[in-house]
């Protein structure tokens, strides 16, 4: 059995309002949020490799951060495609390509949700070695509308509510099975590789992650993702 993590940082970043430099090569401290992001996997003992897709173009500079990081386990760099379900896609048959004769457990991650913890990734380990998939999700905190037509037709009850984050982890097989259905099918319009699997027929299962866990989209999300480290470094408060 092995771990890969397949970690997609194939966007451009254009609401980060940056048009230079890609969101996920913006730096904290020195180091890149993508380097942070793999340097988590990377420590965590159970992940036995990572495979990361990346624009094409920041190839060769990704390799030279990797190597100045001293991260060993990146195992390959392969193209991002035109969407993140594309990344996701090109990422996942690399890791087939890797390890073709091997049960792999495969966590979808991305490459700016720096702030995912150690133990979050072992209980998608574990969820998806018993169960079959493992969704990371928080709690919703704050009340969830539904709108039709320009107006609010439904509110959701928040106790049944949660929100999706990452990883999101399932059976290599599985997840590169429902691709190429998809892909065979003409769909192209999932959300995620949740909605994906869910769409054709596999059952979803949560684990609780924790709420830092953002993903740095905005400049507010970056913002927030530095008060996060400066408050970590203080020692201030935690998630309960």
């Amino acid at each position: 059995m092995k771990r890969i993590a397949v970690i997609f940082a194939g966007g451009v970043g254009a609401r980060m309002k940056n048009s230079k430099t890609p969101k996920q090569f913006l730096e904290w401290n020195g180091r890149p949020i993508l380097i942070q992001t793999l340097d988590v996997f990377e420590q965590t003992e159970t992940i036995d490799g990572i495979v990361l897709a990346c624009k094409a173009e920041w190839i060769d500079h990704t390799k030279q951060l990797i190597e100045k990081a001293g991260l060993q386990k990146v195992l390959s760099i392969v193209p991002g495609g035109e969407s993140a379900l594309e990344s996701q896609y090109n990422g996942l048959v690399e890791a087939k390509r890797l390890f073709p004769d091997d049960a792999v457990t495969v966590l979808i991650h991305d490459g700016v949700r720096p702030l995912v913890d150690n133990s979050t990734i072992e209980r998608n380990i574990e969820s998806v070695e018993s169960k079959g998939s493992a969704i990371t999700v928080t709690p919703a905190i704050e009340t969830v509308m539904v709108t039709q037509n320009g107006s609010i037709n439904r509110i959701l009850n928040r106790n049944e509510c949660l929100m999706a984050k990452a990883p999101q982890s399932f059976r290599l097989d599985d997840i590169i099975s429902v691709h190429n259905r998809a892909k065979d099918e003409g769909i192209h319009d999932f959300i995620d590789s949740a909605s994906m699997m869910m769409h054709y027929g596999y059952t979803l299962y949560p684990v609780l992650g924790e709420t830092e866990n953002i993903k740095i989209t905005t400049p507010s999300d970056y913002y927030m993702f530095t008060g996060i480290i400066k408050n970590r470094e203080l020692g201030g408060l935690k998630d309960e």
